[in-house]
């Protein structure tokens, strides 16, 4: 399909960030060309060509960490620290899933995602081939993994292993290559260092990444620190496990020490800041991360921790926290980075990320009609601290119309919605009376 969206205004998050009156041509899933110049438009012709006045188009949003389906507990178990909040409320929900309820649940939170900008997303979960199925199906662009929990070696860790490497087999470089797949050990407390070992080794095999948690909480360094004499960060080190290229959520409890470590080893970090408050985790520092230069995305995390999955919400989020000491701390310009182009290369999707001729063609397309848009000096700035992501009109992903004028358009959303609402009954608590 061709598109030519037709004199819009464009964060391109590369040299000029912002041009304003251009044309975008998308062919065979790329940008083609981006230029002010009308004229070099006018002897193409284009299966679709949008009109992009008022608009602002920018590249997708990249979700640098979530667990897709737990939008199926969202709701289900709020205001509890991360420990507690895991094992007595959401592992036992968990033994609950089926393919079919993680399928369901996928696409709604595709679309969530999809109805906030994000075209791009790194998930971590069980019955993960429903949920490349559904990415398949939707048209979006992910980096997939099975979440490995197995604290002891012995067959329970073999058989994790075993559903890591398959999965890898069937669906790493599908969809076009939309779908890529990561091994994905859960986290250091809970997997062993046979287990960390293998996933390591199968990283490394299939070109790929390890995608893990890494020192969300106090409790988790201090346990480290008394098991194993280390903290996490330290521990995987040592066990070699950074020898493959590594992205790790949260690390909201990271010391200057283990910063140190990331650097070297060149590890990747999602930052998820509505999780860390919202679990009582605290508060991660970016700006050490960035004064280290490390790779940082942004992550919603799941739907289960946040409540939603809605980036430019997250993106906003992380500017404001940053600021607590510095307002001059992680400028707009530089969240956006985080949450878009800083994402693709933390998750070694390099195509993307950015609006360029010779990109993948996985765009935004922002209404700037509302109030909140009045006057416009900066777009960049209007972006992450004023406008909403209901102001999101179009999807475009690897050159494909996802979503136009709100409407989604590579599945039945409405149907995805009933499903997971009839679902509600079967994870209700037997003692809510909500």
């Amino acid at each position: 399909m061709t598109i030519l969206i037709k004199d819009c205004a464009a964060i391109t998050m590369s040299t000029p960030l912002v041009r304003r009156g251009v044309s975008i041509a998308i062919a065979e899933g790329r940008i083609t060309k981006i230029s002010s110049d009308s004229n070099l438009f006018v002897s193409e012709r284009f299966d679709k060509v949008m009109d992009g006045k008022n608009k602002l188009a920018l590249p997708g949003f990249v979700n640098a960490h979530t667990h897709l389906p737990m939008v199926l507990l969202r709701g289900y178990a709020d205001d509890q620290n991360l420990q507690r909040w895991l094992a007595e409320e959401i592992w036992p929900a968990e033994k609950k899933l089926t393919e079919e309820d993680v399928y369901w649940a996928s696409l709604v939170g595709i679309a969530e995602m999809l109805r906030s900008g994000t075209t791009t997303f790194s998930d971590m979960y069980f019955f993960m081939d429903a949920v490349a199925q559904a990415v398949k199906e939707s048209g979006m662009r992910a980096l997939l993994a099975y979440g490995v929990i197995a604290p002891q070696p012995g067959a329970k860790a073999d058989q994790e292993l075993k559903i890591t490497e398959d999965f890898l087999k069937r669906w790493h470089g599908q969809a076009n290559g939309r779908i890529r797949v990561a091994a994905a050990s859960h986290a250091p407390y809970t997997c062993c260092d046979e287990v960390w070992r293998c996933a390591k080794s199968l990283a490394i095999q299939y070109n790929t990444l390890i995608h893990t948690h890494l020192q969300e909480t106090r409790t988790e360094v201090d346990s480290s620190l008394k098991a194993f004499g280390r903290t996490p960060t330290e521990r995987l080190e040592a066990l070699g496990v950074f020898e493959a290229p590594t992205l790790a959520a949260h690390g909201v409890h990271l010391r200057d020490s283990d910063l140190e470590i990331l650097k070297r080893q060149d590890v990747r970090l999602a930052h998820c800041p509505t999780s860390n408050l919202k679990l009582g985790s605290g508060i991660a520092t970016v700006s050490k991360w960035r004064q280290a230069q490390l790779k940082v995305g942004i992550g919603t995390d799941g739907a289960a921790s946040n409540n939603n999955l809605d980036m430019l919400e997250e993106t906003r989020l992380a500017a404001l926290l940053a600021k607590t000491n510095d307002p001059t701390a992680l400028p707009a310009s530089e969240a956006l980075e985080m949450a878009t182009l800083g994402g693709a290369r933390a998750l070694d999707f390099n195509d993307v990320g950015l609006l360029e001729e010779g990109r993948r063609a996985d765009i935004a397309l922002f209404d700037m009609q509302g109030v909140h848009w009045v006057p416009g000096f900066n777009p960049v700035s209007d972006l992450i601290y004023a406008a909403a992501s209901a102001d999101v009109e179009t999807v475009i992903v690897n050159g494909q119309i996802l979503m136009e004028q709100r409407e989604i358009k590579s599945f039945d959303e409405e149907k995805a919605k009933a499903r997971v609402h009839q679902l509600r009954a079967k994870y209700q608590k037997e003692n809510s009376k909500n």
